[in-house]
């Protein structure tokens, strides 16, 4: 089954339906809800959207997305483990914590990469979908 984790611009826009989006991460969602694919969520993604719907930087009810994502077959929560600050330590190319913890889920669990990040894009770390 496909594998795919996303970083927090994706799943926020995913659940605030922005057309921000990109069509071809959108068609992963799509595609994920019908079990054509696991959609992994960093829980410092989950951290990361907490804070800024706090901050009313965007209009979601975080606590029906946390339902959300933790009642479907579609998404699974990975946790911050040693596994993932190890393989993050290294990723040296990537400066911001918060997207080398992401990039390096993704790396751990040879998935692919819903992101725009343009830094994480030139990297080439990892595989991304924009």
């Amino acid at each position: 089954m496909a594998l795919f984790v996303a970083d927090t611009h994706s799943i926020a826009w995913y659940f605030t339906k922005s057309k921000k989006l990109s069509t071809k991460v959108l068609q992963v969602f799509r595609n994920s809800a019908i079990g054509k694919g696991v959609i992994v969520v960093p829980t410092v993604v989950l951290a990361e959207m907490m804070d800024i719907s706090e901050k009313k930087r965007i209009k979601v009810d975080y606590e029906e997305v946390l339902e959300k994502i933790d009642n479907s077959s579609n998404f699974e929560i990975y946790p911050l483990d040693i596994d993932t600050l190890r393989v993050a330590r290294n990723i040296t190319t990537i400066s911001e914590l918060h997207d080398r913890i992401i990039v390096a889920t993704a790396k751990l669990l040879d998935a692919r990469l819903l992101t725009k990040d343009e830094n994480i894009q030139k990297s080439n770390i990892v595989e991304v979908i924009w």
